[in-house]
C-alpha cells in the first residue's frame, strides 16, 4: 500500500491543491486537515507515514504540532512548510524536530524526492532508535551498582539530575572511580531526548586544536581549514556536552567556556555569527579544582559557574562492602565479551581481593579480574590468579613512603611476575596516575613523557574516564 502523507495547512485551497499535486506521481496516498487539533486526534488513531504541516497556524504553531509529534515518534518524516522570511522560524522546527523545511510556493518535484528520501530512510531511524535503547539500559542510573550509602547518594544525585536538561554537573573523584559512567548515567536516564551525549577530553588536544574541535571553524580560519567545521559543543545541541578532565584545560580556553557557559552560545574560528545551542554541560575532573584557583592554575569564576551541581565519586576502598557485587558483575561481562565460562569466586580469592586498597578503583579491579579470567581453566576464579596484592611482590601503596614511579632505584616499584609488557606498563601508568591524586600534568612529567601521549596509552590501556 502507497504511503500515507497527512497535510496540516488552514489555508484549504494551497493543502487541496497539494494533495492533488501528491496524487499525480501515484506513489502517495494524502489526507487533508485545516485544524491541528482535529489532525493531533487524527494522528493519535492512525499514525502517517509522513507529515507536512504548516508553521503559522491561528491557535497550534506548526513548532507545537512537530514537537508533540516527535515525543511520540524519532522517524516519522515531518516537513515544515514555511513562506518566504521566515528562515529563523523554520531553524525553531528543526530543533523542535521537524526532518526538512520547504518554502513556499512549494516545488511538488522536490517535495516527491525528499518525501522518498525520508521514507527510506526511516529503517536506519528505527535502528538508530534501538541502538540509544540499548545505551539507555546499558548506561542508566541501575548501571552504578553497590548498596552502600555512598553509591546510593551518588546514583540518587544522578537520578535527579537526569531531568534537568540544561544544568552545569560537575563530578569529582579519583581516577576509575566511574566519572564517565555518571555522566552518560545522567544523560541517558529519565526521559527521552533526541540529543547526542558528546564527548571532549581536556588533556588530549592543545589548545588551539581543542578549541577548534569545541567550537568548530569556518573554512580559511587558518591554513588547514579547508572547508567549514561544526563543533562539538553544536552537535552536542539539545543533548549533554561532557568535558573530562577538565581540570586539564589552558587557561585561554578557561574564558572563553566561562563565556560560553554564560550565554549558551559561540561563534566557530574565523566566523561572526553567533550559534544559539541548548544543552547539558557535564565537567569531570580528578584534579583538586580549589587548589588550583588557590594556585592560579583555574579560574575562579568559572570554577563556581560550573559547580551548579556537584558529586564526588567515592574511592573503591571506602566502598568496599559492595566490592563481592562488583567483582561478579565485571567478572560476567568480562567472561561474556571473550566467550568464556564463568562460575565464580572462591572465598579465598574475594579475601585476597578484599586485602587491597585499590588506588586504581573500580579500573584496576576490573584488570586483576579479566586477568585472573584469561588464566581460570574452569570459568573459577580462586585466589591463585589472583595477584599477591598485598604480598611482597606488589608495590606499597602509594603515598605511604614508598618511591615514587619516576624516583630511587629499580626495585623500588615492584609487580607481579608473569605480566606482559603492556600489563607492566599499564599497572606502571595507573600507579603513577594516583601517586599523584590523578594530576595529568604531573604525571606526564613524571614520566618523560607529553600529555597527549599519556592520554594516548590511558585510551590504549583502558584508562580514561
Amino acid at each position: 500500500m502507497n504511503p500515507q502523507v497527512y497535510i496540516l495547512d488552514d489555508d484549504a485551497t494551497f493543502a487541496e491543491l497539494l494533495r492533488a499535486n501528491l496524487g499525480r506521481a501515484g506513489e502517495f496516498r494524502s489526507r487533508v486537515f485545516t485544524d491541528p487539533r482535529e489532525f493531533l486526534e487524527a494522528t493519535a488513531e492512525t499514525r502517517p507515514d509522513a507529515v507536512l504541516t504548516d508553521l503559522h497556524m491561528p491557535g497550534v504553531s506548526g513548532i507545537e504540532v512537530t514537537r508533540s509529534l516527535r515525543a511520540e515518534s524519532l522517524d516519522l518524516p515531518i516537513f515544515v512548510l514555511t513562506s518566504d522570511g521566515e528562515l529563523e522560524s523554520a531553524i525553531e522546527a528543526l530543533k523542535a524536530g521537524a526532518s526538512e523545511y520547504i518554502t513556499k510556493p512549494v516545488n511538488v518535484s522536490e517535495l516527491t524526492t525528499l518525501l522518498r528520501k525520508a521514507l527510506a530512510d526511516r529503517p536506519l531511524i528505527e535502528e538508530a532508535r534501538s541502538a540509544r535503547a540499548r545505551q539507555k539500559k546499558r548506561y542508566s542510573s541501575t548501571a552504578m551498582l553497590g548498596a552502600h550509602p555512598r553509591v546510593d547518594e551518588a546514583r540518587a544525585f544522578v537520578e535527579r539530575l537526569a531531568g534537568l536538561p540544561t544544568t552545569t554537573v560537575l563530578l569529582l573523584g579519583e581516577s576509575g572511580t566511574g566519572k564517565n559512567l555518571a555522566a552518560r548515567a545522567i544523560h541517558f536516564t529519565g526521559p527521552s531526548t533526541r540529543g547526542r551525549f558528546v564527548e571532549v577530553n581536556c588533556a588530549a588536544l592543545p589548545p588551539h586544536l581543542l578549541e577548534a574541535e569545541l567550537f568548530g571553524y569556518m573554512k580559511g580560519a587558518f591554513t588547514d581549514a579547508r572547508e567549514n567545521k561544526t563543533g562539538l559543543a553544536e552537535l552536542a545541541d539539545g543533548g549533554t556536552l561532557f568535558l573530562d578532565e577538565i581540570g586539564e584545560l589552558p587557561l585561554e580556553l578557561q574564558v572563553k567556556l566561562l563565556s560560553f557557559l554564560e550565554s549558551r552560545t559561540f561563534r566557530r574560528l574565523g566566523g561572526t555569527r553567533e550559534i544559539d545551542v541548548q544543552l547539558r554541560l557535564i565537567a569531570a575532573t580528578n584534579r583538586d579544582l580549589e587548589r588550583a584557583v588557590a594556585e592560579g592554575r583555574f579560574r575562579e569564576d568559572l570554577y563556581y559557574r560550573i559547580s551548579v551541581a556537584t558529586q564526588v565519586l567515592p574511592p573503591l576502598r571506602e566502598v568496599m562492602s559492595d566490592l563481592p557485587l562488583l567483582a561478579h558483575h565485571l567478572a560476567t561481562d568480562l567472561a561474556r565479551e571473550a566467550g568464556r565460562a564463568f562460575s565464580g569466586f572462591t572465598p579465598g580469592a574475594l579475601e585476597r581481593l578484599g586485602g587491597w586498597h585499590w588506588p586504581g578503583n573500580v579500573r584496576e579491579l576490573r584488570n586483576v579480574i579479566e586477568r585472573a579470567l584469561l588464566f581460570s581453566t574452569d570459568g573459577r576464579i580462586d585466589e591463585s590468579l589472583i595477584p599477591p596484592l598485598t604480598g611482597p611482590d606488589a608495590s606499597p601503596p602509594v603515598g605511604s613512603g614508598g618511591s615514587q614511579p619516576n624516583g630511587g632505584g629499580a626495585d623500588e616499584v615492584r609487580l607481579p611476575h608473569g605480566l606482559t609488557l603492556g600489563e607492566v606498563e599499564r599497572s606502571y601508568i595507573e600507579r603513577a596516575l594516583a601517586f599523584h591524586g590523578g594530576q595529568i600534568a604531573a604525571t606526564a612529567d613524571s614520566l618523560g613523557i607529553s600529555r597527549k601521549n599519556l592520554w594516548e596509552k590511558r585510551k590504549r590501556h583502558g584508562l580514561l574516564g
